[in-house]
């Protein structure tokens, strides 16, 4: 039998061990959160991965938009626009099909001005359109820069034997109409011939003035007369026609471009 003496120091030697394993239990917890913790990024040393994202850049300068809206744009897919449209004794404007349709059998020009109160001073203009019917001297194209009565403006003509013009037009002192020739008739490769599709661009900045058919460079003039207008569509009838038919599918006009291309 164990003496009080002999089982008051069993007693602290088993509280003393008790106590070591209940140490070395915490500070093996201790050691396996910090260890735990120093696997984790910081705040300062955190790294975000990249995403494998293809980045396309686009160099443009601020506030310029990456597509410029058109001035005006119509395919003709309706009537929404406005167009001055309705038959008359040898006249034919009309729209159907996606189509707009101007024919004449006066021996006139007939016209058909955008129907907007838009004036255009620099701007680029395309149009896409179809000889339908025409003998050598009819004609179907774009007036640009026109006054209100289309008394002043340039003309763009092409011809039904597969040439095109650039003329000014205006009236003399007694009020006669007159047509100045800044481009003569020419032939081109660019041209196609009547009943095929062609498309006619002109830019116009400043005093210059750049004819492209086809998306190419065929003429450019420079005259400073005309500084703004209307723009419009038109044929027109020979003193020797029977008549002229033209189809136009789209027109589309925009700021003109920040330097013109050059013809040569």
């Amino acid at each position: 039998m164990l003496s009080k003496y002999k089982r008051k120091s069993v007693i602290v030697g088993l509280i003393m061990v008790f106590l070591c394993l209940l140490l070395l239990a915490a500070s093996g917890t201790i050691f396996f959160f910090i260890q735990q913790q120093a696997g984790k990024p910081t705040s300062s040393n955190r790294h975000t991965a990249t995403p494998t994202v293809m980045m396309t850049k686009i160099a443009r300068s601020p506030g310029v938009p990456l597509v410029d809206q058109p001035l005006f744009f119509d395919n003709f897919a309706n009537k929404s626009k406005g167009w001055s449209l309705g038959n008359a004794p040898g006249y034919t404007r009309m729209i159907a099909n996606s189509t707009l349709t101007l024919a004449n059998s006066n021996h006139k020009i007939l016209t058909e001005s955008l129907p907007t109160d838009t004036i255009f001073t620099d701007f680029m203009v395309t149009v896409s359109f179809t000889i339908v019917k025409a003998d050598e001297d009819d004609s179907a194209g774009l007036y640009v820069r026109g006054d209100s009565n289309l008394d002043h403006d340039y003309r763009i003509d092409i011809y039904g034997n597969n040439t095109y013009a650039i003329s000014k037009e205006l009236l003399n002192t007694n009020k006669t109409p007159l047509v100045n020739t800044l481009v003569n008739p020419s032939s081109t490769s660019a041209l196609h011939p009547s009943g095929q599709q062609n498309t006619l661009t002109v830019m116009m900045k400043g005093p210059l003035l750049v004819l492209l058919i086809n998306t190419r460079i065929v003429s450019s003039v420079t005259d400073n007369d005309y500084t703004a207008g209307q723009i419009a569509l038109f044929v027109q009838n020979s003193t020797t026609s029977s008549g002229v038919k033209a189809s136009f599918k789209s027109i589309v006009v925009y700021p003109a471009p920040k330097k013109l291309p050059s013809a040569n």
